[in-house]
């Protein structure tokens, strides 16, 4: 094993709780979930209440799992850390009251668990982003008193966006406390879903549907003034950036060739998307282990906004930890890849050791 297989901090694994689980099963519209033999069916999204995430009951094992078992998978793949979130569909579909109490649910025992695991466990604060004060509150109680490093949030909140501003409070409250957000992509919501229908989980989910509903997210962030507002704020996105980077020259066109908006109707910004992408946006190869996409990403962004992610349980660590040793890159990017961002970010200098 080379120092960077050993040193891989994982920046994206996900879990549930038992609690969790129990809710999503009691429910009779989505967010919900069935059991049909070794199968789960997840039902994310309620304008899709046919749409189901289905996977075998190993998958939801692994991600009940936040002990021994996983601690000893790192140690058989090599990974130092993984930054762990609350698995989709989160709690930011159910409504504001009862998502804040499913959110504090799980962020207690996956503190518990960083207790127990305080050198191998990076938690990430589960929040209902529409129940934006009180959100706020819950973040900074995750990361004071749980010793969390972050929130990660999905991308729509009930049938709202996250340009909306019952949001921000959350957003102020990361940049006061200087933690990242990490937003995880769901099924598109309402009327943007309708073209992803007829083919099931296939075309609305990771085919197609999870990146353009993150972009269009981040997009409608960006152009909404939420990093004007909140400059310092720092989002973390997987999937090699949903695409973002591949669009981020046309993104800024209004800005940078009048003639494509003439009447100067856009979004009046501090900053062009293009500034916000790489000065406020950190990018894992999380489920999509494509050079092509990687190497997109790194020449977009810079080596020094890309990490590691590998999207446990959903994907293979073989496959994750042979496409980050094996990448093109020199040996100081993937470095950089590998664990030195991520220490940077999530201030893990002074926690993680690195031999």
């Amino acid at each position: 094993m080379t120092m960077t297989e050993s040193r891989i901090i994982d920046c994206e694994t996900h879990y549930f709780t038992q609690g969790f689980v129990d809710l999503l099963r009691s429910r009779d519209t989505a967010p919900r979930q069935e059991v049909s033999g070794d199968l789960r069916k997840n039902y994310f999204e309620p304008s899709a209440p046919d749409v189901a995430c289905t996977y075998p009951a190993i998958i939801e094992d692994n991600l009940l799992e936040l002990g021994d078992a996983r601690v000893a998978l790192m140690d058989q793949h090599g990974i130092k850390a993984q930054v762990i979130s609350l698995s989709a569909p989160g709690t930011d579909l159910f409504p504001p009251r009862l998502g804040i109490v499913a959110a504090r649910d799980a962020n207690d025992l996956l503190g518990a668990a960083v207790a127990r695991h305080p050198d191998r466990m990076i938690g990430l604060a589960t929040l209902s982003p529409l129940a934006g004060e009180e959100s706020a509150i819950e973040l900074e109680r995750c990361v004071t008193a749980l010793g969390f490093r972050g929130a990660n949030i999905h991308s729509h909140v009930g049938d709202s966006y996250l340009d909306d501003r019952s949001c921000w409070p959350v957003f102020e409250a990361a940049q006061r406390l200087g933690v990242p957000i990490n937003i995880h992509p769901i099924l598109p919501r309402g009327s943007m879903l309708e073209p992803y229908l007829g083919y099931g989980w296939t075309l609305a989910g990771p085919g197609l549907g999870f990146g353009h509903e993150v972009a269009v997210q981040v997009a409608r962030m960006i152009y909404a003034g939420v990093f004007d507002a909140y400059p310092d704020l720092q989002i973390m996105l997987g999937h090699c950036g949903e695409a973002l980077p591949f669009w981020m020259y046309r993104l800024d066109f209004p800005y940078v060739k009048p003639y494509i908006d003439a009447l100067g109707e856009h979004p009046k910004l501090d900053r062009i998307p293009s500034e916000v992408l790489t000065q406020n946006f950190w990018y894992n190869c999380s489920g999509n282990f494509f050079t092509p996409a990687l190497l997109a990403c790194l020449h977009a962004v810079g080596a020094d906004r890309m990490m590691f992610g590998s999207d446990h349980p959903y994907e293979s660590y073989d496959e994750a930890i042979s496409f980050v040793t094996s990448m093109p890159v020199s040996e100081p990017d993937r470095a950089k890849v590998s664990y030195l961002n991520a220490e940077h970010l999530f201030h893990l200098n002074d926690k993680i050791a690195a031999g």
